[in-house]
């Protein structure tokens, strides 16, 4: 009886400067189950406001004094440094700018690829203290969709140290 062919993907959630860490495990699994790697960034100043006609989504600053209109791209070196991941691994890699909430828009992502797990960092620096009071982009996926999340820990501060939060 033959294997059953894998669908779907590994979605990752990836944000400027702090890839490296977060692709390579995505890729491992991404190489393990045979499927293409998903990396979504999300710009949470911005929002979607719909579709046009033509399909094409209508985004809105958060800020309405905010010139921006679409959504922040990762830099050329951090698609450099997925490229070079997914190759090692021989994988497909794809990276997709995403709006809103990102819990949100990587479970949207998961659900249009079928994902077979979402992948995400811990943060980093001021953000962590945000995330604890605001509620984890991790701890939400993991309440608010069916799929398995796996959490990268990204700069782990040790057992010895304050935790961020607890820092004065």
């Amino acid at each position: 009886m033959g294997q059953a062919v894998p669908t779907g993907a590994v979605v990752v959630g990836v944000r400027a400067g702090q890839v490296r860490d977060v692709v390579t495990v995505a890729a491992q699994i991404a190489e393990r189950f045979t499927v293409p790697l998903v990396c979504v960034t999300v710009d949470p100043a911005l929002l979607s406001a719909g579709n046009r006609a033509d399909g094409s989504e209508i985004i809105e600053p958060i800020d309405p004094d905010s010139a921006d209109a679409g959504p922040a791209d990762l830099p050329e070196t951090d698609r450099a440094v997925i490229e070079q991941i997914a190759a090692a691994r021989s994988v497909h890699a794809s990276v997709l700018a995403k709006v809103g909430d990102p819990a949100r828009a990587l479970a949207a992502v998961a659900e249009e690829r079928d994902a077979v797990m979402i992948v995400v960092g811990t943060q980093t620096g001021r953000r962590r203290i945000t995330e604890f009071f605001n509620g984890s982009v991790a701890a939400r996926l993991a309440h608010q969709q069916h799929r398995p999340v796996l959490v990268v820990p990204v700069n782990p501060v040790g057992f010895d140290e304050p935790l961020p939060w607890d820092a004065s």
